[in-house]
């Protein structure tokens, strides 16, 4: 009961100094703002009135949809290739030696303004332009942590999974998967992150929608708001997708583990 008490108090004390930190910074940023005009610095009153914008226009709600949809599918496009790659390197040590040396040093290390306008070039301005740079800056970070999954993988449960199953799905489901999903959840947080922080930058290039747009936009109107309001909205939809999705995974994987 004392362990259990001192552990809440804390908790609530460390609540207490985050909210104080955050009261402090907008205090601050709303004394700095009072004298800077509101294209270079607007207040959070500004901001906060334009982010209630992005839920009550329809306009702004499209966008912000339209970039949420294509995080997703790069995010889901880049682990199913990682685990391909993963698949086929944990089946062939030929296969291995290409994918964990020469080609993850590629990936590494390529920039990615490089891969916007290579996509640029090579598809024009489309979804598909915006996925494919997405995929291709996120895909090693995937990629990494499918590895060290891979390679933690004993070779006498590959054994016994071949004698109880001739099925390969079978086997990746109901042995494989389960035993590289923490490492999945991991390589999947990073890569959602990462993936926003690039959304914007994808979208920049050309693109008529999503909030990369809106933020083209502002620039050109000079709305010092709406770039703060866009940028914060993107936080918001990462925290709350973060909150409600890949923690308890992380946590309800984390255990599992821990249990085998």
């Amino acid at each position: 009961m004392v362990n259990s008490s001192r552990i809440s108090a804390q908790a609530i004390a460390g609540q207490a100094f985050a909210i104080a930190v955050v009261a402090l910074l907008v205090t601050g940023w709303w004394l700095t703002a009072r004298g800077m005009p509101s294209y270079i610095l607007p207040g959070p009153l500004d901001v906060l009135k334009r982010l209630s914008d992005f839920v009550l226009n329809s306009d702004l709600l499209y966008h912000m949809g339209v970039s949420f949809l294509r995080v997703g599918f790069s995010v889901f496009c880049a682990l199913a290739l990682a685990v391909v790659l993963g698949l086929m390197s944990h089946a062939s040590p030929v296969v291995a030696a290409v994918v964990e040396k020469p080609v993850l040093t590629f990936l590494n290390s390529f920039p990615a303004v490089g891969w916007a306008i290579l996509g640029i070039i090579w598809f024009q301005v489309s979804d598909a332009t915006i996925i494919f740079i997405q995929v291709a800056i996120i895909l090693p970070f995937c990629l990494i942590n499918v590895l060290q999954g891979f390679s933690l993988i004993d070779a006498d449960i590959d054994e016994l999974g071949r004698s109880l199953s001739r099925s390969r799905w079978r086997r990746f489901t109901r042995i494989t998967l389960p035993l590289i999903m923490p490492f999945l959840i991991a390589g999947l947080r990073i890569a959602y992150g990462i993936c926003w922080k690039i959304a914007l930058v994808s979208e920049l290039f050309g693109s008529t929608s999503g909030l990369g747009y809106v933020m083209m936009q502002a620039q050109t109107n000079s709305d010092g708001a709406t770039v703060f309001a866009t940028c914060l909205v993107i936080v918001l939809i990462f925290a709350l997708v973060d909150r409600l999705l890949f923690r308890p995974l992380a946590r309800r994987y984390s255990v599992n583990a821990g249990r085998a």
